[in-house]
């Protein structure tokens, strides 16, 4: 089976000291020749010595480098960007930190922070000869990204900067009957579970990739404008990169969890060369399957019987951990089926305590059953860096069985 590799390599935040490329070069060196890599991906520190040393080792082994670059988020402490407004009207601006990523989250919808951002790249990147560029955090806080106790939903519902209230009222988009939905669900932090309806959300079908069917009119249109917001502003920054020769990769969440961040699968498939979903099943971070639905139930303050009927509803048997692999292959799947480019399935091969419990069988059985989906191939994520030699091996072997 013609499997294609993308490793990862996380080589420190915009600001603080990069790893070095002799780290580099020993990680590249051990495992390039035991796995069939096409491309790297690095980022997101601008140390331009360590990009062109490994651009040029690459190089010589037809590899491509690919810049791992964040865009609406962690690059409020490079540019002074406009902040999220929730519901309420308050500027969210905490900063969640998970293994040096602080998670804060800027508008996606405001020209002026594109602009910034597309500015970052410009002084920090540009001379740099990468093959492309990845670009991550394209899409709003998830519930995982909590803005101070049980309001983790706020990020969710954002954004009502001015900017965004100007886009919403030409879409004729009413926010008053999202306040009204919003109320009837229950939501904050002083609220019991909500009764209305059996499933969080008003949820009541999961139709594969990303669809769901709502009760609640007000919460699909909402979640429809937010995707609406990110495609189009992907869409101006696929396009400056394109104007550049550059190729283009996408970081995404997991089907079922991509309508909450603002992402339409199918839509942002067709703006790059290929698509990366996070399948992590054991990641208790931002983007982990496990820990994302379990942050969704928490703060839509479900009961016991919704949660029961969430699951229910997408078919995922809440007892399997690490987080059910048939239904992460369904959702893959359902996917790889209708995107417009190849879909690389992103997932955990490094190990870190407590937030990654990876192991050699974790490893081998994602693989086997994930290249049944229709992927071109595997992301290894987060980083190569932190991946135990054990991990690698098991990739290798499960690779050269499939």
């Amino acid at each position: 089976m013609d499997i294609e590799i993308i490793i990862q390599i996380l080589c420190g935040g915009y600001k603080g000291e990069a790893v070095s490329f002799e780290e580099v070069e020993r990680k590249l060196s051990s495992v390039l020749p035991r796995l069939p890599v096409r491309k790297v991906i690095m980022g997101w520190n601008p140390d331009r010595k360590l990009y062109e040393k490994t651009a040029a080792y690459l190089a010589k082994r037809n590899i491509e480098l690919y810049l791992w670059l964040s865009v609406f988020s962690e690059t409020c402490v490079m540019r002074d960007l406009a902040a999220l407004v929730d519901i309420n009207g308050r500027r969210i601006e905490r900063k969640e930190e998970h293994e040096g990523e602080d998670f804060s989250f800027s508008c996606p919808g405001d020209r002026h922070n594109i602009e910034k951002i597309l500015d970052i790249y410009e002084n920090e990147f540009a001379s740099i000869p990468f093959s492309g560029v990845f670009l991550d955090k394209i899409r709003y806080p998830s519930f995982a990204n909590g803005y101070g106790p049980g309001q983790g939903y706020s990020g969710v519902f954002s954004c009502f900067c001015p900017s965004c209230l100007a886009t919403y009222e030409k879409e004729n988009f009413d926010i008053a009957r999202l306040k009204s939905a919003l109320a009837r669900l229950a939501f904050g932090p002083a609220s019991g579970p909500s009764k209305s309806y059996p499933a969080p959300l008003s949820i009541r079908e999961y139709r594969g990739n990303g669809e769901y069917l709502f009760e609640e009119e007000a919460l699909a249109s909402f979640f429809s404008q937010k995707s609406r917001v990110i495609s189009e502003s992907l869409k101006s920054i696929c396009q400056y990169f394109r104007d550049k020769g550059l190729g283009i990769g996408l970081d995404v969440f997991a089907p079922f969890l991509s309508p909450f961040v603002g992402q339409d699968l199918r839509i942002l498939s067709g703006l790059c060369d290929f698509i990366k979903p996070m399948m992590y099943r054991v990641t208790q971070a931002p983007a982990g399957m496990p820990f994302e639905t379990g942050a969704l139930l928490r703060e839509t303050n479900c009961s016991r019987s919704q949660s029961s009927e969430f699951y229910r509803l997408l078919g995922i048997n809440p007892a399997k951990y690490p987080f059910d692999l048939d239904f992460a292959s369904r959702d893959l799947a359902g996917m790889a089926a209708s995107s417009s480019c190849p879909v690389y399935a992103g997932m955990e091969i490094n190990r870190v305590p407590t937030l990654a419990e990876t192991s050699p069988g974790y490893v081998a059985e994602t693989i086997r059953a994930y290249s049944k989906t229709g992927v071109k191939g595997f992301a290894l994520s987060w980083s190569i860096l932190d991946a135990p030699e054990e991990n690698i091996i098991a990739a290798e072997e499960a690779i050269n069985t499939l």
